[in-house]
């Protein structure tokens, strides 16, 4: 409403200053001028007509209004510029992390691979000593077998046997020292030494 009331004062003025105007037209004007601002200066006019006819303590409040927009405005983009910074640290370490994961996730695998084949080996390794194990049975079994024949094919004690040697020695230490023979029996060192 008040712009129109100052696009009425100002198409006054023109029409007053106009040079087709006569005087009584341009009484007139004025006149319908000074009405329409109710005594306003003519500088007030034109400022609130360019601000689009709002009064000036309204303009004040707007300016002082738009001030703190616009402080909010660079405090608000402050802040959004902190929020980007930090969202795109977060995605650099999400992407370091994911790329640590993928790594763990292959080093994971090749040790999986690393124990199957330990595995395979360890079992490998089980039946290749499985299978000496029992051909050491058998083996053993026919030694025990062979020696159970030899100790019931062997009939006297190995004491006897041990004596019998002895005896062979000392005749064969008379034959050569010229005490005898050799054809006389000496005494089995066995039995006691009698006069």
């Amino acid at each position: 409403m008040e712009r129109n009331r100052w696009e009425t004062a100002i198409r006054c003025l023109e029409v007053a200053v106009h040079p087709n105007t006569s005087d009584d037209e341009m009484i007139a004007a004025v006149n319908g001028f000074r009405r329409t601002v109710e005594g306003l200066p003519l500088s007030q006019v034109c400022l609130e007509f360019a601000c689009g006819g709002v009064p000036l303590a309204d303009l004040a409040q707007m300016k002082d209004m738009l001030e703190r927009q616009n402080r909010d405005n660079l405090e608000l983009r402050r802040k959004l510029a902190i929020e980007e910074a930090a969202q795109a640290n977060a995605a650099r370490r999400l992407d370091d992390a994911y790329r640590r994961i993928y790594q763990l996730t292959e080093e994971a695998m090749a040790a999986q691979r690393l124990a199957e084949a330990a595995e395979k080996e360890f079992a490998e390794f089980r039946a290749a000593y499985a299978e000496a194990l029992d051909g050491m049975k058998q083996s053993n079994a026919g030694l025990r077998s062979a020696l159970d024949e030899a100790k019931r094919g062997a009939r006297r004690p190995f004491s006897a046997m041990l004596a019998e040697a002895r005896l062979a020695t000392s005749e064969a230490a008379a034959f050569n020292s010229g005490a005898g023979s050799g054809r006389l029996k000496l005494v089995d060192p066995g039995e006691p030494w009698t006069a």
